[in-house]
């Protein structure tokens, strides 16, 4: 047993469910969960079937290239997010470029609650074909890069069926969950797993070896903070100056 990869397996694959689950938190709150629920399921079963079609013949591509790819995956959609909390958290981003907030208006806008919303189910539908590919991908660059296919499958799975567990026994409270600080969480990890896997695909040799990817994220998250501090820090100094002027 792999424990490296079984763990990578899982704590990568449990970062995108995450992201899957954040959207569907929003789309069910307002349009019902039964739209969200479909949305999304049909998201990740297609691209289980892609996967099962195609994915062995990834095998082909050198190691590299697929860890270049998977890092570079990771930060262009994780640093999409660290600019939004960023300038969140910094008191910057406008409502009309929040697109937590448009998401939810648009919904409220298309439908109704408790019946069928189409509009809602390509939204949950788009989130979950997005990030379940990125675990395709993660789970092919971890099964060829060590040939542990079984810990790289394992991990994914306990992942998913941990989070569904933990999302139906949980599922009341979860409607109260803050989404800001859901996406702070998985932007920090994002950066910090795509910098990993990056680095490896460039050959960049860790000097912490396999804790890397613990700490990476910690970085980018404390990183994120200061900078949404400072942003804080520059808009009172602007105040200031206007009292004064």
């Amino acid at each position: 047993m792999n424990w490296e990869i079984f763990l990578a397996s899982f704590t990568g694959s449990l970062i995108e469910l995450l992201e899957i689950l954040g959207v569907a938190i929003v789309v069910g709150r307002v349009t019902g969960w039964r739209n969200a629920l479909v949305g999304s399921g049909i998201g990740i079963g297609v691209t289980v079937i892609a996967a099962l079609i195609l994915g062995k013949s990834l095998i082909l591509i050198p190691i590299q290239i697929l860890e270049i790819i998977a890092g570079a995956v990771l930060l262009a959609f994780g640093q999409k997010w660290t600019r939004s909390v960023v300038k969140y958290y910094g008191g910057i981003l406008k409502p009309k470029d929040d697109e937590d907030e448009q998401l939810q208006k648009e919904l409220e806008q298309e439908g109704i609650k408790s019946g069928w919303n189409w509009f809602a189910v390509v939204a949950t539908f788009k989130s979950a074909l997005l990030e379940s590919v990125e675990i395709a991908i993660a789970i092919v660059t971890l099964g060829v890069t060590a040939g542990k296919w079984y810990e790289a499958i394992g991990g994914t799975s306990l992942a998913a069926i941990g989070l569904v567990c933990f999302a139906f026994l949980f599922r009341v409270p979860l409607n109260q969950v803050p989404i800001k600080p859901m996406k702070f969480v998985a932007a920090m990890l994002l950066m910090g797993f795509g910098t990993y896997w990056l680095g490896e695909g460039l050959n960049v040799r860790w000097s912490t070896g396999s804790w890397t990817i613990i700490w990476l994220p910690l970085i980018w998250g404390s990183f994120m903070a200061g900078c949404a501090a400072l942003l804080r820090w520059r808009i009172m100094l602007q105040k200031q100056q206007e009292i004064i002027g």
